[in-house]
């Protein structure tokens, strides 16, 4: 009888924590619209996209290629296989795509920049390099879900500003993964939301997804081997970028630097300027006067 209970408490405990943070009914992504769903461009709940390095980087007789590579990352495919005549060059489309695609949708848990394919024999084999599996890569999408549910909860009646500096200090309560692994996983919002640490790239991407989330318009920005944001407050942009989030608490080690301003590289214009908002030289620290 004794046993029975306690097997009871564990299943039940599992069932609640099952329920808790995956299954728990949340509310959507606020621009999502069934349109959206439907579309190409769709590949979870956690964000929706304009597409606009899509539009600036490829011209639209190559968008299938674009999105050839999107569904099948968006499928959990390692191997994607396009048809594509040699006339077409599909191996000068390569690098275009992955970066359009990284900008694009910082909703992918299972994508790096970082690409290899190969064209023969009238098609292009994309290969996908990433380590999460499907089962992951479906509990990964659940778990983000219900923790930027619980995001847009404690923001909801937040200014601006004070959504600004949550998220900030929200992304700087988790740790900058020293061991760097240049993986898939360690790439994307996977990383940072299950398992509390990532790299440049898994900060900058959550922290677009909380954004559009929480109704602050925000940019995607790599350069110098770096990735971060541009953020709006009051229809002006500027930088944002919560990399090596822990020193903001520790002004002390050799690595804090003012994520509300500055950059670890020491510059604040990335790749791809002319597709931006004009960005301003203020600091939001000095803005917010904190």
């Amino acid at each position: 009888m004794k046993k029975g209970r306690i097997f009871l408490y564990f299943f039940l405990v599992l069932v609640i924590t099952l329920f808790n943070f995956y299954f728990r009914p949340v509310e959507s992504n606020p621009k999502l619209t069934d349109d959206y769903r439907n579309s190409n461009s769709f590949v979870n709940n956690l964000y929706v996209s304009d597409e606009m390095f899509k539009k600036s980087l490829l011209k639209p007789e190559d968008y299938y290629f674009y999105e050839s590579v999107l569904k099948g990352i968006s499928e959990g495919k390692d191997s994607i296989t396009i048809k594509c005549d040699e006339s077409d060059n599909c191996s000068s489309l390569l690098q275009p795509t992955v970066e359009a695609i990284m900008l694009d949708h910082p909703e992918l848990l299972n994508f790096q920049v970082m690409a290899t394919g190969t064209q023969k024999d009238g098609y292009f084999i994309y290969n996908n390099i990433s380590t999460l599996g499907p089962i992951q890569y479906k509990l990964g999408t659940l778990r983000i879900e219900r923790i930027i549910n619980n995001i847009r909860k404690d923001t909801k009646n937040m200014s601006d500003q004070e959504k600004i500096i949550y998220v900030y200090n929200y992304v700087a309560s988790h740790d900058y993964d020293y061991a760097f692994t240049f993986t898939g996983s360690n790439q994307s919002a996977y990383s940072f939301f299950t398992k509390k640490s990532s790299v440049c790239a898994g900060f900058a991407k959550s922290s677009q997804l909380i954004f559009q989330n929480i109704g602050i318009n925000s940019y995607l920005v790599t350069g110098y081997d770096h990735m971060w944001n541009y953020v709006e407050y009051e229809g002006k942009y500027y930088v944002f970028d919560a990399t090596v989030g822990a020193s903001h608490y520790d002004k002390s080690i050799s690595r804090y630097y003012d994520g509300l301003g500055e950059t670890t590289v020491g510059e604040t214009i990335g790749n791809y300027s002319e597709l931006y908002p004009k960005i301003e030289t203020e600091k939001l620290r000095n803005i917010f006067e904190l």
